[in-house]
């Protein structure tokens, strides 16, 4: 894996603007409204997931893992939203300056809470961010159709597709 790959991998993860467009539809109420499964309402997703990234990307760049955000911190779109473009920008800056040398280099993982330590590439790391993006993308793409908002696609090849000249 390269640093081309894993920007064009970053390029789609980043459909979450699209999504964006899409919550900006509900209502504070909506928003927030739980459902009974995973992580209960959109806004709880988009922290789940914007945490995870910045999580994860702590880790490789060699930084100090920051504390999960909670819901609590983020209680209406414009917080979160706001945490969510500094995270998203701080990523960018990363993936646009990684060497194909750092992505080959092993970054040492633990995970206390799960009893874990293991040693992966960066750009394994990188790849399962992405991945973990898009099962949550789909999630919230489900929990917005349900609340009657629009919905996007977020299939990698429609994103392609759509970058290209036809």
């Amino acid at each position: 894996m390269n640093r081309e790959a894993i920007q064009i991998l970053y390029d789609y993860h980043y459909v979450w603007d699209k999504v964006w467009d899409c919550v900006l539809e509900l209502s504070e109420e909506q928003f927030v409204a739980e459902s009974d499964y995973s992580w209960r309402s959109v806004r709880n997703h988009l922290v789940h997931v914007m945490s995870t990234d910045n999580r994860w990307m702590a880790r490789v760049i060699g930084n100090g893992v920051p504390a999960r955000l909670e819901p609590i911190d983020c209680p209406n779109y414009d917080v979160l939203r706001e945490k969510w473009n500094q995270i998203r920008d701080q990523t960018q800056t990363y993936i646009q300056s990684v060497s194909d040398l750092e992505l080959q280099q092993t970054v040492k993982v633990t995970l206390p809470h799960r009893n874990i330590e293991f040693e992966h590439k960066r750009w394994e790391i990188l790849a399962h961010v992405v991945n973990h993006g898009t099962d949550h993308r789909a999630q919230v793409l489900a929990r917005l159709h349900e609340l009657g908002a629009m919905t996007v696609e977020q299939d990698m090849i429609l994103y392609w597709w759509s970058q290209k000249p036809n």
